[in-house]
């Protein structure tokens, strides 16, 4: 039997490729750009140091739209979400790991172990209360009969 070939490589591959590459390269040399311009750009951007107020009114624009956009992306997190887990939940067969967990654990020795210890924390209570049985006895015994001095 022949073996089927698999997906051959196409040239929109070869542009992704060269996509990622552009962008790694790119967030490499921003960074060392950010590194470098640190001291710098650490005093003039802070809004305190800008020249008009229409930028300042700009940024805060660009706040605010930052802001909504980060709570639709979470009311659409809180949407796509549970969609998404009850989705995978109803297609997993929970009866049959159930049956798989249930098979992979050793019940018989389970039940045994702990059967067994409840029956020597049985005994133990028992031979306590017998001890402190015995022990009531002999006080009452000393009680009853210890001799009286004569006098």
């Amino acid at each position: 039997m022949a073996e089927q070939p698999g997906p051959t490589p196409q040239a929109a591959d070869a542009l992704l490729a060269l996509a990622v590459l552009g962008i790694r390269t790119g967030l490499r040399v921003g960074g060392a750009v950010a590194r470098t311009a640190r001291p710098v750009t650490d005093v003039v951007l802070r809004p305190e140091n800008w020249p008009s107020r229409r930028l300042r009114l700009l940024a805060e624009t660009g706040f605010h739209q930052r802001q909504a956009a980060v709570a639709e992306a979470t009311r659409l997190y809180r949407t796509v979400v549970p969609a998404v887990v009850t989705d995978v939940v109803d297609r997993l067969d929970l009866a049959r790991m159930a049956r798989g967990v249930i098979d992979e654990i050793d019940l018989p020795e389970i039940i045994r172990v702990s059967t067994g210890s409840v029956a020597s924390e049985s005994i133990r209570d028992v031979r306590i209360q017998a001890i402190q049985a015995d022990q009531a006895v002999a006080r009452w015994f000393d009680r009853v009969l210890r001799p009286r001095p004569v006098g």
